[in-house]
């Protein structure tokens, strides 16, 4: 009969070996954890899949609005592109109307989607999405009838270049549309 010898694994081994293994399942679990990509079945009928809306938008072609966690300011909204989003204070709710124009529309762009298109939700719950009109005819999203803006500066990453807040008007908004606070 031949038989090898094995010999037993040394205790740092082991401990290493344990280890690897705790950091495997944890990456499983972080897997697990994290949301599902927004597909394009959750856009509403009708939606284009080709067309870009100024650069807001998921692989698919159709912007989109994704609830996620900032640090400082909890959980804000955002664009495909990790751009956050804002509201300002000028506007009204009931109706929604946007009072951001000529001027104002180039420092704050307007969140817009193409004719007959709503965007993608990731977070947000779709009974607080609309949009409006605006005077150029382009259709603003709106978030619980406030109308959505974006910071042309804002490259992603969460970061609201010290805008939120910004003249005590414009605010990072959070998934039912409330103004974005630091958690207490």
């Amino acid at each position: 009969m031949n038989r090898r010898h094995v010999r037993p694994i040394p205790c740092t081994a082991r401990l290493v070996l344990v280890v690897a293994l705790a950091a495997a399942a944890a990456g499983c679990a972080a897997e697990a954890a994290a949301p599902p990509p927004a597909t394009p079945a959750q856009a509403a009928p009708g939606a284009s899949s080709g067309e870009q809306t100024d650069g807001h938008t998921a692989a698919t072609g159709e912007p989109v609005l994704y609830a996620v966690q900032s640090g400082p300011l909890g959980v804000v909204v955002t664009d495909g592109d990790g751009r956050l989003l804002y509201r300002s204070e000028a506007d009204s709710t009931a109706p929604p109307t946007s009072r951001c124009a000529d001027a104002c529309s180039g420092s704050w762009k307007p969140f817009t989607v193409g004719s007959g298109q709503q965007p993608l939700l990731l977070g947000v719950d779709p009974a607080v999405v609309g949009t409006l009109v605006r005077p150029d005819g382009t259709a603003q999203v709106t978030l619980a009838g406030w109308p959505l803006y974006r910071d042309p500066a804002d490259r992603g990453g969460l970061t609201d270049s010290g805008r939120h807040g910004e003249s005590d008007q414009w605010f990072v908004v959070t998934p039912t549309g409330d103004r974005a606070t630091a958690p207490s």
